[in-house]
């Protein structure tokens, strides 16, 4: 391959790499840009439908609360618990009943929202019932021997035990006529309080059942496309989901929970407290997840969820990469010919340039053709200098190569000084210590351990205030910082101390690594016994002045 291929080749990769970065950083920074922004807008709407919950069963619970104060219950109920026969108004219990239910057919007209209005017993047997069930979904009172038992009822079990002036309010559930579910199913919500009597007897319960389908239509419409919205219940039921075959699965026989698919929001079951998350959709990528609370009737926990995937929100941000990778293309293949053109044009003098070395190669006289127009003249011209500098630090470095075979052979002569000192040293009968100028042991020949008592191992890379006495220290700092300043010292007698603190008296012999101070061996006694007294000698640690060794 050429370097015109190369060159051009490389030039086509580097603007198809900055294309491509460009694209991916535009990507991730609308990405960055639109999920904050998403999580917002989510979160609001969420809120929006939770309030549209609350606002859709929240007139059932006044109604049923204020249910007790209307003169036709009120008067129904005391003509009930005096023979049939109002104490106040003197009208029967029917006159009361058949006013009662046409008010409570108008009610249930005025309101959408109210599938069933009805007063059960204190037997569990409905004692009146308005609801939708007339001629294409018309409001009627049903007459009496429709009239059910729904004594077995959960939400008539809890009405019932209540207190007077207190209201239970059911899960939403699926509505049931005669134990089965109907068909198509209703979502209903029941708000219940039980009914007393002026001496305070139980009457019944009154139960409003308030349809959920309008407002759960109204949810399941009001996201974009491509997004979803759930409506869960404390239960773990899911009572809006983009799959209905998944709605109310504890009464159709296949229960789920909504907790395990959206794990991160099942500590706010039961809480009033909205929340946002940012999760991995299905591809992998970011989604915004949004969760808000609403409380029906003022009792019965909901919680609508809003989910958004990556692709939805991330959608005009496509529709931008479409059009980076439109541009991208063309440059890359505005980019392609260009260099082609400019690598032909920036290895064409090379090529000359190399076919004049190569012929010149051939032929030892080196003939560079420095008067070469243009980019040619001006490559062999510096190729020309380039050689003539070579040349030059061609015999620099043969001259530094002669230098250094000199210095090695010193520096093998000095080492076999070095050698001979050390087996000098070694050998020797003196007691030899070798230390720095900053009074550290170095050296230690076994004249030393013999004299002193401690061994190499123990006294090299050790102070030498291990050998003086107290009142000799300062003597010693004394004359280590005469030699260091240069001052001829000759040798003198002095005390030290051996390894078990006993004192012997030496005769010391400073010598640096630049020579000798004197040399004078002398007997010393130490006790009765004489001994040889070992001259200190030490080599420097730096280049223009040595250490001296001193004990």
């Amino acid at each position: 391959m050429t370097l015109a291929t190369r060159l051009a080749i490389a030039m086509i990769l580097l603007v198809a790499a900055a294309v491509a970065a460009v694209g991916w950083l535009s990507h991730y920074s609308l990405e960055q840009a639109f999920l904050p922004r998403v999580l917002d807008r989510i979160e609001g709407h969420s809120r929006l439908l939770a309030s549209q919950l609350e606002a859709h069963v929240n007139g059932a619970r006044a109604d049923v609360a204020t249910f007790r104060s209307r003169a036709a219950a009120r008067g129904m109920i005391d003509a009930h618990f005096n023979d049939g026969v109002d104490p106040v108004d003197h009208l029967s219990e029917k006159t009361w009943r058949d006013r009662l239910l046409t008010r409570l057919v108008a009610d249930v007209g005025a309101n959408p929202a109210y599938a069933k209005f009805r007063i059960i017993g204190a037997d569990g047997v409905e004692y009146l019932r308005v609801d939708r069930s007339g001629p294409n979904g018309a409001v009627r009172a049903v007459p009496d021997d429709a009239l059910q038992n729904k004594g077995e009822r959960s939400f008539f079990q809890a009405a019932v035990k209540l207190a007077e002036d207190r209201v239970v309010v059911s899960p939403v559930e699926l509505d049931v006529d005669d134990g089965v579910v109907q068909m198509p199913y209703v979502p209903t919500l029941r708000v219940a309080a039980p009914l007393f009597g002026s001496d305070h007897r139980l009457f019944g319960i009154v139960v409003v059942n308030v349809d959920m389908r309008q407002v759960f239509d109204r949810i399941r419409i009001s996201i974009r496309n491509g997004e979803a919205v759930y409506v869960v219940g404390r239960s773990g039921d899911y009572l809006v989901h983009p799959d209905r075959t998944r709605e109310f699965g504890s009464q159709l026989g296949t229960p789920t929970r909504w907790q395990d698919d959206f794990p991160y929001f099942a500590a706010i079951t039961g809480s009033t407290l909205g929340a946002t998350q940012v999760v991995p959709g299905s591809d992998g990528k970011p989604s915004g997840t949004a969760i808000a609370p609403a409380i029906l009737a003022e009792d019965q926990w909901v919680g609508v969820i809003r989910v958004v995937p990556n692709a939805v929100f991330m959608a005009p941000a496509v529709t931008i990469e479409k059009s980076t990778i439109t541009i991208g293309l063309i440059a890359v293949l505005v980019a392609a010919l260009l260099a082609v053109l400019l690598a032909r044009s920036l290895t064409r003098p090379i090529g000359q340039l190399t076919a004049a070395v190569e012929w010149l190669g051939r032929d030892n006289s080196i003939r560079i053709p420095t008067d070469a127009p243009g980019e040619t003249g001006v490559l062999a011209r510096a190729f020309a200098r380039l050689i003539d500098e070579m040349r030059a630090k061609t015999a620099a470095l043969e001259h530094e190569v002669e230098e250094r075979r000199r210095t090695e052979a010193a520096r093998d002569q000095l080492a076999v000084r070095e050698r001979l000192f050390s087996a000098a040293v070694e050998s020797s009968d003196d007691s030899i210590v070798m230390q720095t100028l900053d009074g550290i042991i170095i050296g230690w020949n076994a004249a030393a351990e013999r004299l002193y008592g401690y061994t190499a191992e123990e006294a090299v890379g050790q102070p030498t205030l291990i050998l003086l006495p107290p009142d000799r220290r300062e003597e010693g700092k004394d004359y280590l910082r005469r030699i260091a300043t240069g001052e001829r010292i000759e040798h003198f007698e002095t005390v030290r101390l051996r390894k078990d603190g006993s004192p012997v008296e030496i005769s010391v012999e400073p010598v640096t690594d630049q020579g000798r101070f004197g040399r004078d061996h002398r007997r010393v006694r130490h006790g009765t016994q004489p001994d040889r007294c070992a001259t200190d000698r030490a080599r420097a640690a730096t280049a223009d002045r040595g250490a001296a060794a001193a004990v």
